[in-house]
């Protein structure tokens, strides 16, 4: 089938996406963690099925790794439920890395990785926020998975084009370059739209059966409180569906959910990149019958320049402007809030930083503050990757003081910032914040034009008339904390022990990946790795 008849183009898909959510209530209240064996299970012993499967996939981003697995594994019906318009969720979306140490690309293409270095790398990032069970289960089933699908769907893995976008951590562990790596069609990387493409044609080659704008509702349970089906509703009505060995949850994060990221998030969002069909529904569906959470308060950071923050839209800082030659971020008081070489989710973090003086987040917003040098030489945010180009939402004016007064920055606090960060940055020096010092803003943020004017590529003055800025604040690709799940991704409940026959994958499980973002394609690594194991773990059960 042509890729235009799975897959729409990112516009298109948010568009719909933000048209298909409009009427969708972000699922009003939180769910207590209280079991609801009694009710769901009487109910399910009574219920008629509309249709009968061995595995529910409940939804296709990272979670249709299950799918396959669980087909390839001998599942006779496997059903995939996809709430929103079009196939792939946000991992549609993607660039379409998948962050993998130890994987058989790196070691073809020369670069040596080994497990006790990938250890250590995940440990000290994770801080705390991951387990031991869940670290060595990735790092050990990561590689497994690339060869699996290398072997059971002929997919060719290569290292990723060029070395940005990689290991964003420079701790003892970490590798400059490897350890992304990306599906490939003739011999070419691709991105998210086209890998999900080739997932939606493996999908239909091995006969799964997909329903599209058909949304998990609840599940449901027997007397043994196993969960045995899934009600679900689609444009054909409400459907009760019996999964006689299991249902996977991978219905993405809770972005566009305000009660949860309210409730759950250390910090304030203003955008999401994610599909607007993020609204926790797995979280939620898995908490009814006392599943545990963790890692809740985190999501995979995106700083953005804002469009319009009602809607959670913005400009995605995916191409890390403020780490160009000529730009720096600061605060409301002028002052600088972090390395703005630094990969996007790090960066994130520095807007939560509470004002105990003035009781109220001193970085959020902040702004991004520009010279007529870094219009010379690079493109702006929002236009397009078009020289010259500057979008309306990007400020402009003769001197600093006249931008301070039109954004709201402090002009003696920039001009106090502007007076130490200018004579460093002649320098080819940052000593405050370490910008250009590590691998990640040399390869990713610094310049790639071949300017021979600069000492440090990621460093130069802003003092050259005229100036640009924008409000700049923090936003997601993705919530990154959710339901607490085993080595077999297994959801457990909060005393430890699975719920019977459920899973979960992706964002819609707690990370493990703690509240770090190891290099570009943790997300879709992870998600597809525990996906993998849900759907070999559940067609091993006997059905019901």
């Amino acid at each position: 089938m042509a890729e235009s008849n799975k897959l729409v183009s990112r516009r298109g898909f948010l568009k719909k996406s933000a048209l298909l959510s409009a009427g969708i209530a972000a699922a009003g209240g939180l769910a207590a963690c209280k079991p609801n064996s009694a009710g769901a299970g009487a109910e399910g012993s009574s219920t008629k099925w509309d249709k009968e499967v061995d595995v529910v996939v409940v939804g296709s981003g990272t979670v249709i790794f299950a799918a396959l697995a669980a087909k390839n594994a001998g599942a006779e019906k496997v059903l995939v439920l996809e709430k929103n318009v079009a196939f792939g969720g946000t991992s549609a979306l993607s660039g379409g890395g998948f962050w993998i140490p130890m994987n058989y690309a790196m070691k073809e293409a020369g670069v040596e990785d080994n497990r006790e270095d990938a250890y250590k790398y995940l440990t000290n990032i994770s801080a705390g926020q991951s387990t031991d069970e869940l670290i060595n289960t990735y790092l050990d089933n990561g590689p497994k998975m690339l060869e699996w699908s290398r072997d059971a769907f002929g997919y060719k893995w290569l290292t990723t084009a060029g070395k940005t976008f990689q290991d964003y951590y420079e701790v003892p562990g970490f590798r400059p370059f490897g350890r992304q790596v990306n599906l490939s069609k003739d011999g070419k990387n691709v991105s998210g739209p086209t890998a999900w493409q080739i997932l939606r044609e493996t999908v239909d080659s091995l006969g799964i059966e997909v329903l599209m704008e058909t949304a998990g509702k609840e599940l449901v349970t027997n007397e043994k409180g196993e969960v045995i089906g899934i009600r679900a509703e689609g444009p054909e009505g409400k459907l009760n569906i019996k999964a006689k060995k299991g249902v996977i949850l991978g219905t993405g994060g809770f972005d566009f959910n305000r009660d949860m990221t309210t409730a759950y998030l250390r910090g304030p969002i203003f955008a999401s990149v994610s599909v607007q069909t993020n609204t926790g529904d797995g979280h939620l569906m898995a908490m009814k019958l006392g599943a545990d959470l963790r890692n809740m308060k985190s999501c995979w950071g995106l700083p953005c320049f804002p469009i319009n923050e009602e809607k959670l839209q913005g400009e995605a800082d995916w191409q890390i402007y403020r780490g160009k030659p000529g730009s720096i971020v600061v605060n409301k008081h002028g002052q600088r809030i972090g390395n703005e070489g630094a990969a996007y989710h790090v960066f994130n973090r520095s807007f939560w930083a509470y004002d105990t003086g003035t009781f109220e987040w001193r970085n959020t917003p902040s702004y991004w503050v520009a010279d007529s040098t870094f219009a010379e030489h690079y493109f702006f945010p929002g236009s397009g990757y078009k020289m010259g180009v500057v979008p309306e939402f990007i400020t402009k004016a003769d001197t600093l003081d006249e931008l301070c007064e039109k954004l709201g920055i402090d002009k003696d606090g920039l001009n106090a910032t502007l007076e130490v960060f200018n004579e460093n940055a002649t320098n080819g020096v940052d000593p405050i914040w370490h910008r250009g010092e590590y691998q990640f803003d040399l390869n990713t943020a610094g310049d790639a034009t071949g300017r021979t004017d600069l000492k440090n590529p990621c460093l130069a003055p802003i003092a050259k008339g005229p100036f640009y800025g924008s409000k700049y604040v923090p936003g997601t690709c993705g919530t990154n904390g959710g339901l607490r799940i085993n080595a077999n991704a297994q959801v457990l409940d909060v005393t430890g022990n699975p719920i019977p026959r459920l899973y979960a994958a992706g964002n819609t499980s707690g990370s493990v990946m703690g509240d770090a973002y190891p290099g570009g394609g943790s997300c879709l690594g992870s998600g597809s790795v525990f996906a993998m194991l849900a759907g070999k773990h559940a067609v091993t059960l006997e059905s019901l």
